[in-house]
């Protein structure tokens, strides 16, 4: 189970399963960027950090590990795995988000750890994938609607039909050596500028 290192944040009260995962995550070829005690401390090092993965306990002195991680996926996602006593496994479960990709059961083992830190990165990158398909098509449609209004533009101006228009559009981009969607800006932006004066 070969992966890229990745550079991980650590959060944990307890010092001693600090340390496991501290030298879980080492062992397998990751870089641990910070270990921390707190919440508050988890949210300021991620940060600071950016890490690629956060691993955390539930229940820290100041804010717990699952509201720590969605402050930190509010502002920029990155996964996370909560570590947790089987005590506070159903709060885990219950508060299941995107964020928050996996969970793992204390006495944490670096045989369990590995699998989880692999699955966890691979759905962050096709999380992100698609949050870039999504942009994308959205900027698609915001182009096309641009476009079908200078065409309009263009058919009402020069008496043209809307398939004539688009070719003007197109001709008059290819003369400028600009993308289509930057002559219909310049095509509704001169039209603006007329209805000005």
């Amino acid at each position: 189970m070969i992966m890229e290192s990745l550079q991980i944040l650590i959060a944990h009260s307890n010092q001693k399963t600090l340390s496991i995962i501290n030298n879980a995550v080492l062992t397998l070829g990751h870089k641990v960027v910070d270990t921390v005690e707190t919440g508050e401390a988890l949210v300021k090092c991620s940060e600071s950090h950016r890490p690629d993965l956060v691993i955390s306990g539930v229940k820290m002195p100041d804010l717990d590990g699952i509201r720590a991680l969605t402050l930190i996926g509010s502002e920029t996602p990155v996964p996370g795995i909560i570590v947790t006593p089987k005590s506070d496994l159903e709060l885990v479960e219950t508060a299941a988000l995107d964020h928050i990709m996996a969970w793992l059961v204390e006495p944490i083992r670096t045989v369990d750890l590995a699998p989880a830190i692999l699955l966890v990165h691979r759905r962050a990158q096709e999380f992100a994938e698609l949050r870039k398909e999504n942009h994308d098509l959205r900027t698609a449609l915001v182009d096309r609607k641009t476009i079908e209004q200078a065409k309009g533009i263009l058919m009402k101006s020069a008496g043209l039909d809307e398939g004539e228009a688009f070719k003007r559009l197109q001709k008059m981009a290819s003369r400028k050596r600009i993308r289509l969607i930057e002559m219909a800006q310049a095509v509704i932006h001169a039209e603006d500028a007329i209805d000005l004066k």
